[in-house]
C-alpha cells in the first residue's frame, strides 16, 4: 500500500471515529437531559443522528421509581426529534421543533393505602392512592411543590409541535384485580415543556390520564379514577 493510500485510509479512520465519537455525546447528552426533564430513569436502546439536526430513537424506556405492578412507566417503539440546532448551541432554552412518538405504551398503576388521620376519633384510617407517576399523591394529600436547589444556569426545553399516535395505556388498580388495555386518542400539542408561558408537559400528562378515565369501561375503577384525580 503506497503512502497515498494510507493517507486516504486514515483520513477515513478518522472522520468515522470522529462522527461515532460525537454521536455518543450527543446521545449521553440526550439521554441526561431527558432524565432530569422527567425526573426518572430513562433507557435508550437504539439512537441514531440524522445530521445535522434531526434523531431518530426506537425502543425508549421510562423507568418507574416505586413501581408495585409494572417496572417501566412509559415506553415507545419509534420517536422523531427535530432539533433547533441553534439552541443547543447557545442560550438557556432548548427548543424542539418537532416530536413525534409512535405506538407508546403507558402504564398507570394505583395503589390503595390506609393513612393515620391526626384525629381522636375511634376510626382514624382514611383511604389514600399513590400512583406510579407521582401525581395522586400531590392531589389527594397536599403534597408541596418539590424544592430544587438553586442553580448557577438553568436550562428549560420547549417543545413546538408534538404528535402521539396510536397509543396503549396499561391500568392496575388496587385492590381491582383485573388489568384495563385502553387505546387512547391520537394527540397533537403545541407549545408544550417546562418553560413559564407555557403548557407545562405535567399538563400533558393530566390530558392523557383524562383521555383513560373517559375510556375506562369498568366502573369501578372510572369512579376511582375520577375520586383521584378530580375530573
Amino acid at each position: 500500500m503506497n503512502n497515498k493510500n494510507i493517507f486516504f485510509l486514515f483520513i477515513i479512520i478518522f472522520i468515522s471515529s470522529t462522527i461515532l465519537f460525537n454521536k455518543k455525546i450527543i446521545e449521553i447528552y440526550f439521554l441526561h437531559k431527558l432524565s432530569n426533564w422527567v425526573e426518572k430513569d430513562v433507557i435508550i436502546k437504539d439512537f441514531q443522528i440524522k445530521y445535522p439536526d434531526l434523531i431518530s430513537i426506537k425502543n425508549l424506556e421510562v423507568k418507574s421509581s416505586n413501581s408495585v405492578y409494572y417496572d417501566l412507566i412509559f415506553e415507545a417503539k419509534n420517536i422523531t426529534v427535530k432539533l433547533d440546532l441553534n439552541s443547543f448551541l447557545s442560550g438557556d432554552l432548548r427548543i424542539i421543533n418537532n416530536l413525534t412518538i409512535e405506538e407508546p405504551k403507558f402504564y398507570l398503576e394505583v395503589v390503595q393505602k390506609n393513612s393515620k388521620l391526626d384525629t381522636e376519633s375511634e376510626s382514624n384510617d382514611q383511604i389514600v392512592y399513590e400512583d406510579n407517576i407521582g401525581i395522586a399523591q400531590k392531589i389527594n394529600q397536599n403534597f408541596p411543590d418539590k424544592v430544587w436547589p438553586v442553580k448557577k444556569k438553568d436550562i428549560n426545553f420547549l417543545i413546538l409541535k408534538s404528535r402521539i399516535s396510536n397509543g396503549i395505556s396499561y391500568v392496575k388498580i388496587s385492590p381491582i384485580l383485573k388489568e384495563s388495555e385502553i387505546l387512547l386518542s391520537d394527540f397533537e400539542f403545541t407549545s408544550t415543556g417546562n418553560l413559564k408561558g407555557h403548557q407545562h408537559y405535567k399538563d400533558v400528562l393530566k390530558i392523557m390520564l383524562f383521555d383513560i378515565f373517559s375510556r375506562e369501561t369498568n366502573i369501578k375503577k372510572k369512579r376511582i379514577l375520577k375520586t383521584i384525580y378530580k375530573f
